[in-house]
């Protein structure tokens, strides 16, 4: 019912549309707002009000300030008369996030992403989650509004399809038709796309001043997201991960991809390893190579081994000089650097900065900030992809 609403784009429903609109972006405001900013006659915006009051879509939150008279009621979205599911995949862990209209995090489910994670195992493991959020909560399917899923790429986002990821676990994760399968127990609106436009949109949710920001996540690969002139940046394919194999060597190390000289081949969880390994073998041995990608993370936290730390903050470098490199093509005015190493291992943001800073011509006006990992940014904005498109933004 509340969907349908959304997607109405009748002559009749426009005017409840936009009011609907403006209240959620605005939050709390007047009637007298409402008519200003609308341009709705003020018979209209009486009309349309009570109706959406009618409906639940919008509730009353309290009074304004009183200019003589009466204090105007201010007007709110009814945050629970729907809700949104939030999902990340990565290589390390997917994650499940039920959220309200407000985008408020009601409950979520994190599974740790093991060798035989097979995308049938995933899958239904989401499946299962979000039944027992409609269990716990006390919601039925009609009462989703969406499904956003952001995940690793190259995907097809407008078939819903995982085409080819890059190297993921060792079971293999390609053609997968995510949204059909999602759709077969759950026939609501499911948006896909890139984990890394995903985690740009939610980190940009936490800096609305700015129109032009840039977030790089370093993980078990790269990913890069882009807001330009306040939009998403999209590239067609989905298939951003790209950006991870600029070649920042002529000449250097081997890439899984099959050239040399990548910025993945330098910088990458997996080069990381790869240089534990041969700079300290006794150390990789005895504490990461059995380990899961998660543990290992956790451990070369814990341990802050010497050589590993080397390598660690080495590798910050050529982060740094892909951080100043795509800040400059996308004419950044704030970039956010994330990742699980980034986000726990001291003094690795700060050591990327510094480099980035380096090779930055117009470094004064662009601000850096370490992006917000743990508040998951890529599950927040995978819902914000459902309300962007139902919303028509």
């Amino acid at each position: 019912m509340f969907c349908q609403f959304l997607q109405d784009q009748s002559i009749q429903n426009r005017p409840l549309k936009i009011i609907y609109q403006y209240i959620f972006q605005n939050g709390l405001v007047s009637r007298a707002e409402i008519i200003e900013k609308t341009n709705l006659n003020r018979g209209k915006v009486a009309r349309s009000l009570k109706e959406l009051l009618d409906q639940n879509y919008i509730r009353v939150e309290g009074l304004g300030d009183s200019e003589g008279g009466r204090p105007p009621s201010l007007y709110q979205i009814n945050p629970v008369i729907s809700f949104l599911i939030g999902i990340q995949i990565t290589r390390w862990e997917t994650k499940i996030v039920l959220y309200d209209l407000l985008l408020n995090k009601i409950d979520e489910k994190t599974i740790i992403m093991m060798p035989n994670h097979s995308p049938n195992i995933v899958i239904e493991e989401i499946k299962s989650t979000i039944r027992k959020f409609m269990e716990l909560y006390h919601f039925q399917v009609d009462d989703i509004l969406g499904i956003g899923i952001g995940a690793i790429g190259p995907l097809d986002s407008d078939q819903g399809i995982i085409l080819q990821s890059e190297p993921f676990l060792p079971i293999h994760w390609g053609s997968i038709p995510i949204v059909e399968q999602m759709k077969e127990e759950f026939p609501v609106f499911v948006k896909l796309d890139n984990a890394a436009n995903t985690i740009v949109l939610g980190e940009s949710k936490q800096y609305p001043a700015f129109q032009n920001i840039l977030n790089v996540t370093v993980g078990w690969t790269w990913g890069s997201g882009a807001i330009h002139n306040g939009k998403l940046l999209k590239i067609e394919s989905g298939d951003i991960c790209g950006y991870g194999h600029m070649v920042i060597q002529m000449d250097g190390e081997p890439c899984y991809c099959g050239k040399k000289g990548c910025m993945t081949a330098y910088s990458s969880l997996y080069a990381i390893i790869e240089q534990i390994k041969e700079s300290s073998p006794a150390y990789y041995h005895s504490r990461l190579k059995d380990c899961s990608p998660i543990e290992q993370i956790g451990r070369m936290v814990l341990d802050q081994d010497q050589l590993t730390k080397n390598v660690i903050l080495d590798s910050a470098k050529y982060i740094g000089v892909g951080v100043a490199n795509l800040a400059t093509v996308f004419h950044s005015e704030l970039v956010l650097v994330n990742g699980p190493l980034i986000d726990r291992y001291p003094g690795y943001y700060e050591e990327i900065i510094h480099h980035a800073s380096l090779h930055l011509n117009n470094q004064g006006k662009i601000q850096f900030s370490k992006g917000n990992y743990q508040l998951d940014p890529g599950t927040l904005g995978a819902a914000m992809l459902v309300l962007d498109s139902l919303l028509g933004e």
